[in-house]
């Protein structure tokens, strides 16, 4: 596990990245392409409503883990969607331990010249909670160790991986 991000890093790393999307928009203003500055504003405010929701899972580790993950694992192209609206708090570690064995299992794996997109998507299934985990390139060997308390079902190959994980809800 690297070293913890102090608030003081991730603030500047936001105001970074958010800065860094302002002039982005503001450059495609100057050259009147007003539509490549809308899609932007667009994926922020769509990116915000996710959050949004993740936050409301009472998942504070895990919704830590997300938000902070671009800035410590920048190898990956992190994209969050939140569609879930109930959690299994009490399996809330546990979801970031799988998270952080993800990432720990497949470094070693990447190719250091190609661009990993990652996305990682929450959803609620009947009464359980849904992570998939899916990101391009080749991953025919890829092991994820087990997490006590979650169910996950890997399928990889030279198109991509995919996790899912499953966490049943109490009550």
């Amino acid at each position: 596990m690297k070293e913890m991000t102090t608030v003081a890093q991730s603030l500047r790393h936001a105001r970074h990245d958010f800065l860094n999307e302002l002039q982005l928009i503001n450059m495609y203003l100057d050259l009147g392409r007003q539509e490549e500055a809308q899609a932007i504003i667009r994926s922020h405010a769509e990116a915000a409503v996710h959050l949004s929701r993740l936050a409301g899972l009472k998942m504070p580790l895990t919704e830590e883990w997300l938000l902070l993950a671009k800035w410590q694992h920048p190898e990956f192209h992190f994209h969050v969607e939140c569609l879930a609206h109930r959690a299994p708090v009490e399996l809330d570690a546990a979801f970031t331990r799988l998270l952080e064995l993800f990432v720990k299992t497949a470094l070693p794996q990447m190719d250091p010249y190609a661009e990993h997109e990652c996305c990682i998507r929450l959803a609620n299934e009947e009464e359980s909670l849904m992570m998939e985990i899916t990101v391009n390139g080749n991953w025919t060997d890829f092991e994820l160790p087990e997490v006590s308390g979650l169910h996950a079902v890997k399928e990889c190959g030279p198109d991509g991986l995919r996790i899912t994980v499953r966490a049943q809800m109490e009550g």
